[in-house]
């Protein structure tokens, strides 16, 4: 493989002496650790676990919070002593958190502004004494974030941050956080930002759309913005799913990478405004979760007693902070199961799926990433974290046709009832698949010593082809692909809003 691009680490490697070992004595021992505060982009998290802790020797620890869904990762460990890791970091005691809350303009808006944002919190005190079965301890989220309620003193600013799609997309009204705007141009110019790889995204309904039930974009974008809300009016209306025939949304909330690259993609926003001139909309406007709000009887908007959204009404749109909480909402739609979560203004809303006395047609937003969530549907049809494959389905773009995931299959499996484009790794690369989006990773250009150290390796490795997974590729021209590498042969250049351009 021909690269085009030279490691950092290399350079650094000669550059000092290795760091004194300070590898954690147990699972809360953060003394001297080098703390580094990563928050954005939810999409690409088993990614980006992976980048981390194969920067560290064995026996870290992992920690996750401790809410409704996985909104916090954090690892520490002792940083590999190697010729791979720049000599400043190596043998340092690092303790990474991800903050995925929220999404991508969470690793956008909150870097540059230098601001202070809720965290997670890794110690004896705030978190479980043991680990649980999947190897995570469990801790509890501190601080507050802006708009939400006054701050605290437990919030932490972000060190960088990580986005599905590059910093300029994040434009009122539709792809900025809850209560906040839009970065000013001075804010923005205070970024480093850098490309990193190329993410699929995809087409996803629950198990109530038959494998052979052709989709088309137009279709989908008309069930997003709800000019299509009822699947006899999509396609050839054989759609007859057992709960009712009313199309639920599984999306993202505002400033979600993943609801910005539907929102490009499907509704062309923020790629074409209105003209001054004409006041002519280049776009389609994306349906909220605000026109669903209140819809039904009951509750006062907390824990305890969430707001009822009624789905059995007609069209809903549920707006969920994680992908983890869309796959438990696919889950739920799926399974007749009520689904409780939380929206961007803090309150609580139930989805009472179980009134529909059956199985409903869904639609989600997520990335491929999601591929790799695997367990099968609990008898009680719980909407458990994982994408069972009995629930949730990745489908092909403009024909029928459904992905395998899960423990069924490979993510490269060829699609099922093939006739359209299927969300693989050889589509990607060849640009046959154009529904992907360029991953950016950011900080402010202050940022130095040991952290932007520890970022800029942590960047360079989530860019190199060695480092991709299954439903991701290094972009061109930074690496050349040889038609079986994990590399791209086409790229936008990082901006979303130029058409894909194939160099190879």
């Amino acid at each position: 493989m021909q690269l085009k691009h030279i490691t950092l680490a290399v350079a650094a490697t000669l550059a000092a002496p290795a760091a004194f070992a300070t590898a954690p004595s147990n699972a809360f021992d953060t003394t001297g650790a080098l703390v580094v505060y990563m928050s954005g982009a939810t999409a690409p998290d088993e990614f980006l676990e992976s980048i981390v802790t194969g920067m560290m020797n064995t026996g870290f620890y992992k920690y996750k919070d401790n809410g409704p869904g996985t909104e916090y990762r954090a690892f520490l460990g002792e940083v590999k002593n190697d010729a791979s890791i720049p000599s400043s970091i190596r043998n340092q005691k690092v303790l990474f958190i991800k903050r995925s809350k929220g999404g991508s303009v969470w690793g956008v808006d909150p870097v540059a502004r230098a601001q202070g944002i809720a965290t997670m919190e890794v110690s004896a005190t705030a978190c479980s004494a043991t680990a649980g079965s999947d190897g995570y301890y469990t801790c509890s989220a501190v601080g507050n974030d802006p708009a939400i309620a006054a701050p605290n003193g437990k919030e932490r600013v972000p060190d960088f941050g990580v986005s599905d799609v590059a910093p300029f997309m994040f434009k009122e009204p539709y792809n900025v956080e809850f209560g906040q705007t839009q970065l000013s141009t001075d804010e923005a110019n205070g970024l480093t930002v850098r490309g990193v790889n190329t993410l699929m995204m995809g087409i996803v309904t629950t198990a109530a759309v038959p494998d052979g039930f052709t989709l088309s974009k137009a279709d989908y974008a008309a069930m997003l913005t709800g000019n299509l809300g009822d699947w006899t009016m999509v396609g050839d209306g054989s759609v007859a799913p057992a709960g009712g025939t009313q199309v639920v949304v599984c999306r993202r909330w505002p400033g979600s990478g993943t609801q910005t690259s539907y929102n490009w993609y499907f509704n062309n926003f923020p790629c074409t405004g209105t003209s001054s001139t004409s006041g002519v909309s280049g776009y389609i406007s994306p349906a909220t979760m605000d026109a669903s709000w209140g819809v039904g009887a009951g509750g006062s908007g907390t824990d305890a007693d969430p707001y009822i959204i009624d789905v059995t009404a007609g069209y809903t749109v549920i707006e969920n902070s994680g992908s983890g909480d869309v796959r438990k909402c696919l889950n739920a739609a799926q399974n007749a199961v009520d689904y409780k979560f939380k929206a961007p203004d803090g309150s609580w809303y139930k989805a009472n799926f179980s009134a529909a006395g059956g199985a409903l047609a869904a639609i989600g937003v997520l990335s491929l990433d999601s591929q790799e969530k695997t367990g099968a549907a609990t008898s009680a049809g719980a909407p458990t974290d994982k994408g069972a494959e009995s629930s949730w389905y990745f489908r092909e773009l403009e024909g029928s046709g459904r992905m395998l995931h899960g423990a069924n299959t490979t993510v490269d499996e060829t699609c099922t009832a093939s006739t359209g484009v299927c969300p693989n790794r050889d589509n990607l690369r060849d640009g046959r698949y154009d529904f992907a989006a360029e991953l950016t990773m950011q900080y402010l250009s202050t940022l130095a010593g040991q952290k932007k150290t520890f970022a800029d390796e942590f960047i360079d490795r989530a860019g190199d082809p060695a480092f991709q997974k299954a439903w991701t590729l290094a972009v061109p021209p930074a690496y050349t692909p040889d038609g079986v590498n994990a590399v791209a042969k086409a790229t936008r250049f990082g901006n979303m809003c130029a058409p894909l351009q194939k160099l190879f």
